[in-house]
């Protein structure tokens, strides 16, 4: 393997709910859950099951091809954002459906983006210009796009850098790898204000917080915004590989065939 993680300390054979077993029989209480992807821990019966009879029943497709439970899925997120129309996007990863998110910024035929400092989006290219966090990014520059940094929680500083060139604003709801850190009360909506007059998406990037994990299906509901686009993973698939970007109101509508895919 490739040393970018250096050697682990641990192999680890088998789990059952918060518990792992490692090569020499020691038990530990898993606390890091898949990097907040086990929602509801190692080999959970209901996971299982539905696993084995999916897979006993119809394996991968790919997108070519429409699968009842990637329907079901779709209209059961949509159906959880509490939005009258939106329509979800698929991948395998939280990286995969923030470059979805950063190509749908650019259908709106702008290509300034405005992201946070400290924030941490994914390593693959686009979601790694969205990442404001230095010692990530700076062997790999120059990164795509043009993006600005502020500090988060900084209504002014962000107001200062949206304007009408923005494509659009993207905000973890909670920095969760830079410490968990909520934002001030009125930050989101303030976001969502500015973003509404300068005529640029908001893109809240919910990998981390989404699917339960703050006590609202996804985080920004607890403050009353909509976002015109929400990226999820992490415990969408409960140590599955899935990603989901899914588009709100016309944002829905901005990729259209032919120009984005994913196996």
């Amino acid at each position: 393997m490739m040393n970018n993680y250096g050697t682990p300390p641990l192999a680890l054979v088998r789990g059952a709910g918060a518990a792992v077993w490692d090569a020499d029989g020691r038990r530990y209480l898993d606390l890091l859950a898949g990097i907040a992807v086990n929602s509801l821990g190692h080999a959970h019966p209901a996971i299982v099951e539905a696993v084995t009879q999916q897979l006993s029943t119809l394996g991968h497709t790919s997108n070519l091809y429409v699968t009842e439970p990637s329907i079901e899925l779709a209209e059961r997120l949509v159906d959880l954002l509490g939005v009258s129309h939106g329509r979800a996007l698929f991948c395998n990863s939280g990286a995969e459906a923030v470059e979805a998110a950063f190509k749908i910024s650019r259908r709106t035929g702008r290509t300034r983006l405005v992201a946070a400092e400290n924030a941490f989006h994914g390593r693959t290219m686009g979601a790694l210009a969205l990442t404001g966090q230095p010692p990530k990014r700076t062997p790999f520059e120059p990164l795509p796009g043009e993006v600005t940094h502020v500090p988060f929680g900084d209504v002014a500083a962000l107001g200062s850098a949206v304007d009408d060139t923005t494509a659009a604003v993207v905000l973890e709801p909670i920095l969760g790898e830079a410490g968990v850190i909520s934002p001030p009360e009125g930050y989101l909506q303030a976001a969502r204000e500015i973003t509404r007059r300068h005529g640029a998406l908001l893109i809240l990037d919910e990998v981390q917080t989404g699917i339960g994990r703050t006590g609202h299906w996804f985080a920004h509901q607890a403050v009353g915004v909509t976002p015109d686009v929400v990226t999820l993973a992490k415990g969408l698939g409960g140590g599955l590989p899935i990603g989901a970007c899914i588009g709100i109101g016309p944002a829905a509508e901005l990729l259209q065939p032919g120009q984005h895919g994913t196996t």
